[in-house]
């Protein structure tokens, strides 16, 4: 395979879903973003036929033993399974980062595969995306609060505002420092300590 037939592969191999992917689709996606953003094909360190042997796709190979656990090849069929898909996840999480983002404008940009290797950028990459999880966690957590209050106490929106974590920790405050029994704000936040969106 010549780096034209690589380039002809490529948008096939990144439409198919994440969990078939390795380090060569991360190669090929990456390759995307830097034609898409600079308008050109990105030259890649020439290969014999394989464009797993590439220095790239060995740039991507690395850059997933270090994001992947220390016990990777220890572990099962599906966990081994589960932990690729989420590492694969991150890197193409951290491909569009760098170029959407850390070198969105500007002067510099990406030139290579080397770049995703240093380690304050991954260091610099890890912070914001922990910070991202965190969030989306933090998200989910309260939306599934707000499903599990309109399916067990209904009464509790006619109320009291409740549409973020602000509200239920006001409402947890007001339980507190209320002298009535209340039983269904009680429910509400008990179920908010259980999720950890109120202490």
């Amino acid at each position: 395979m010549n780096q034209e037939d690589f380039y002809k592969k490529i948008p096939e191999w990144i439409s198919k879903d994440k969990a078939a992917w390795n380090h060569i689709t991360l190669m090929a996606y990456f390759c995307h973003k830097y034609e898409q953003k600079n308008k050109v094909r990105f030259r890649l360190v020439r290969w014999k036929a394989d464009p797993g042997k590439g220095k790239e796709s060995r740039d991507f190979a690395k850059l997933f033993n270090i994001f992947a656990l220390e016990t990777y090849s220890e572990l099962s069929g599906e966990a081994r399974s589960t932990e690729k898909q989420r590492v694969v996840k991150k890197i193409y999480n951290y491909i569009n980062w760098m170029f959407d983002f850390k070198f969105r404008s500007g002067e510099k940009s990406v030139t290579g595969t080397g770049i995703f290797l240093l380690p304050s950028m991954i260091n610099e990459f890890e912070r914001m995306y922990s910070s991202f999880l965190q969030k989306g966690k933090s998200e989910n957590l309260l939306e599934e609060l707000l499903d599990w209050c309109s399916k067990n106490c209904p009464s509790v929106f006619d109320l009291h505002d409740l549409e973020d974590v602000g509200d239920f920790k006001m409402l947890a405050k007001y339980v507190q420092s209320s002298k009535s029994t209340m039983p269904e704000e009680i429910r509400v936040i008990d179920k908010a300590k259980e999720l950890g969106i109120v202490i």
